[in-house]
């Protein structure tokens, strides 16, 4: 089968990283391309791309941020020289192959992911009108990456045809760093005992990481021996936010080892007030690392409170601190392994392209 991915950057995100795990899945079985617009050698735009697999053929389109209808015939030249039988469409990408999808349609399959809440995904209700008529006419095919995903997609658009498929994550276990990453941390650690517990994403309104900072803030003034590892790019935006932090947390920057982090963690932490299905907790899973979270997303279809990891009731930052403490009085009675087996079983990127493989073939 012949595939096209398309994307507008592999910079550091959720999207973007599965992007990469599914096409190197889908890659080793079927031919491949992965189209990104933003040229990545700005910024972190390309941070991905040493990570696609040689089986995948890559395309950086280098094409420049705006509204440009031109790209449409760009898009359209692709598609007739290539003819694939998938057009696997991420993010707000989608809207220049809707026409595509009319001129296409007894030839190629379209297909769009739907990242977040169906609603974050539109700007306007003509972009939402223009949605649900294709969506609806079955010209592109959505897929919700979460039941809550797909319960805001129904309710959006007042349809019920969207395919839920848990997000993958490729298992990566340790790096040759783990060692020096274990080191680094114990460094940081005021006592032996102190647990750690990390968070991994960009500095975004979405993750909530003001509540975050001001719960382990309030954690340690408790007398809790604690240390919060935040990863992720874009906190030099948010000098307040560091300002606010104890020197109990501690800003890493951006960490292309994120699973040895991980592993060396007792616990990870999203605060988030909205999600789809969160990577970094596939990873998490992955790496039987217990996640804290706030009930948002896919967080609610993953963790079984006390099981498998602690729920907020809220987002709020009392309930989450709540949660935290259930944590440090009963995380030791959680079975890590619990958490890697239910990855390999539920959110592995084998699994999720097997599910996409069968969808595709429809």
């Amino acid at each position: 089968m012949r595939i096209l991915q398309f994307i507008y950057t592999l910079e550091p995100g959720g999207a973007e990283r599965f992007v990469v795990d599914l096409s190197n899945e889908l890659a080793k079985t079927n031919d491949v391309k992965l189209y990104v617009l933003r040229d990545g050698k700005i910024g972190n735009w390309g941070f991905y791309v040493p990570e696609i697999d040689e089986k995948v053929t890559y395309t950086n389109l280098k094409i420049r941020k705006g509204v440009k209808p031109q790209i449409i015939w760009k898009f359209y030249k692709i598609l007739k020289t290539e003819q694939p039988d998938i057009v696997h469409c991420h993010l707000n990408l989608v809207n220049y192959f809707f026409i595509l999808s009319i001129l296409f349609r007894r030839k190629i399959r379209f297909i769009y992911t739907i990242h977040s809440t169906a609603k974050a995904e539109v700007k306007s209700g003509v972009e939402k009108f223009i949605r649900r008529f294709f969506f609806k006419n079955s010209l592109f095919n959505p897929v919700a990456i979460s039941d809550e995903t797909k319960n805001s997609y129904e309710a959006y658009y007042k349809l019920k045809n969207a395919k839920l498929i848990l997000n993958g994550r490729k298992f990566s276990g340790k790096t040759p760093f783990y060692d020096t990453v274990v080191d680094e941390i114990s460094k940081l650690k005021p006592t032996p005992e102190t647990l750690v517990f990390c968070h991994v994403a960009a500095y975004a309104y979405a993750k909530n990481q003001t509540m975050l900072v001001s719960a382990f803030n309030k954690l340690s003034s408790e007398g809790y021996q604690v240390i919060l590892l935040i990863m992720g790019d874009g906190f030099e935006k948010a000098p307040e936010l560091i300002a606010l932090a104890g020197d109990h947390i501690h800003f890493l920057g951006l960490k292309s080892n994120v699973n040895d982090y991980l592993y060396a963690s007792d616990g990870f932490c999203l605060s988030s007030v909205y999600e789809g299905m969160p990577i970094s907790l596939i990873e998490a899973f992955a790496c039987g690392c217990i996640p804290v979270c706030t009930p948002v997303g896919g967080i609610i279809n993953t963790i079984e409170q006390g099981v498998t990891g602690f729920l907020s009731l809220t987002v709020s930052e009392s309930d989450y601190l709540d949660a935290l403490r259930k944590f440090i009085k009963f995380g030791s009675s959680i079975n890590k392994e619990l958490l890697v087996k239910y990855y390999h079983e539920n959110l592995s990127i084998e699994q999720c392209a097997l599910k996409y493989m069968n969808m595709y073939g429809k």
